[in-house]
């Protein structure tokens, strides 16, 4: 008989382990699920503990498409009943929490049920903290499957990344507590690959030291669009690993601990190899401030859009007095106006079909919009305000 392994993280990690002929165990020809759990590391520094009642997990062949969940056939892997402290669990590492069968198959949605009633975060002065669970007893939280996985009859593993930073926004609501928004996702462990390396502080005097605390996210694309597909936190080495990543091109951004006066440093290009762990070191420099172009990046022509330029000093505040000067780097395809009551605003309008560059500087701060210009075939008015 096979054994899957599954393996729940904040990474929980579904695990499909090695075929096994069990006379003695269930009926024959079934994979065994274990069940693991780990951790992409909580982003909070105040929270001793986030403790997770974990009623079961199951998958199904069936596709998720968003429709209910109950028109679809779920087979039950494992039934923990027990809770699990998520934050304990971090950088890939996994706690065992249960097995059970599951046929050899391909499995295209994982689903979690959790007791809300039953779990809880806790602060480091021992207090708990208020949680809005969306509702109490137990709830189903469905994975976001990346690529169907595939559970042969020697077995496989399959990761559930249960990203504690992003699933519980502290304070949104204004009441000191946190939001529970689940974010999961599934992937097949063989698939994968991971990054890690050390964030440290740019020092002009000495060697650059190790930075704690500094929340690491790796961003991927997913049909076409970015996002936020994992988090992580650096020890007090400095030390962060982002694991269980599809093969693929990643940004790596790494955020300063709050309170910091270092700045944010993100690299756009950062591969995954299956089965190998990619090194990626970060150095954070002190923050100089920034300056944002917020506005559409994209245009019908002969039609016109308001921009305006944000800019934040280096105590992260933003400077609504600064001055902004703007241009235009493509005036065949763009053209540029200011409005004479405030430098920080513009108007941009499309001429032709073609791409565009607008550039808003203020002192050493500088940002770039780049504009693409679509064909308008509509009949309607020719130009929005």
């Amino acid at each position: 008989m096979s054994r899957l392994n599954l393996a729940l993280m904040t990474l929980a990690v579904l695990t499909v382990g090695c075929y096994k002929d069990d006379a003695s165990g269930p009926a024959r020809g079934k994979p065994m699920a274990k069940v693991l759990i780990t951790d992409a590391p909580f982003p909070f520094d105040t929270v001793e503990s986030v403790d997770v009642y974990i009623v079961s997990i199951a998958a199904s062949t069936d596709p998720d498409t968003g429709t209910s969940a109950d028109s679809m056939s779920w087979v039950t892997i494992t039934a923990p009943h027990r809770q699990v402290n998520l934050l304990a669990l971090q950088q890939g590492m996994t706690e065992l929490l249960g097995e059970g069968q599951l046929d050899a198959d391909r499995y295209s949605a994982v689903r979690v049920i959790i007791d809300g009633d039953s779990s809880r975060i806790r602060f480091t002065d021992g207090t708990t903290a208020l949680v809005h669970w969306g509702g109490t007893g137990q709830q189903a939280i469905h994975a976001f499957v990346e690529a169907a996985v595939d559970v042969p009859a020697q077995g496989t593993d399959i990761v559930i990344d249960f990203d504690v930073g992003r699933s519980f926004q502290y304070n949104d609501l204004g009441d000191g507590g946190f939001n529970f928004i689940p974010w999961i996702r599934a992937v097949n462990r063989a698939a994968t690959g991971s990054i890690a390396g050390i964030v440290r502080q740019d020092s002009s005097a000495g060697a650059p030291s190790p930075i704690a605390d500094a929340t690491v996210r790796g961003w991927g694309s997913s049909q076409g669009n970015w996002q936020v597909f994992t988090t992580g936190v650096t020890d007090a080495a400095g030390h962060y690993r982002l694991a269980y990543l599809l093969p693929g091109n990643y940004i790596i951004d790494v955020l300063p601990p709050s309170g910091s006066s270092l700045g944010e440093v993100l690299d756009s290009n950062v591969a995954v190899v299956r089965g190998v762990e990619t090194t990626h070191n970060v150095t954070l420099s002190q923050y100089g401030g920034a300056m944002f172009i917020s506005g559409a990046n994209s245009m019908l022509v002969n039609h016109t859009n308001r921009l305006a330029a944000f800019v934040v000093n280096a105590q992260h505040q933003q400077d609504s007095n600064a001055v902004v000067a703007w241009q235009n780097l493509d005036t065949a395809v763009l053209g540029l106006a200011t409005y004479l009551d405030s430098t920080r605003v513009a108007r941009v309008t499309s001429k032709i079909v073609g791409t565009g560059r607008i550039i808003a500087t203020s002192g050493q701060l500088t940002d770039t919009l780049v504009i693409h210009v679509a064909a308008d075939t509509s009949s309607g008015p020719s130009a929005h305000h």
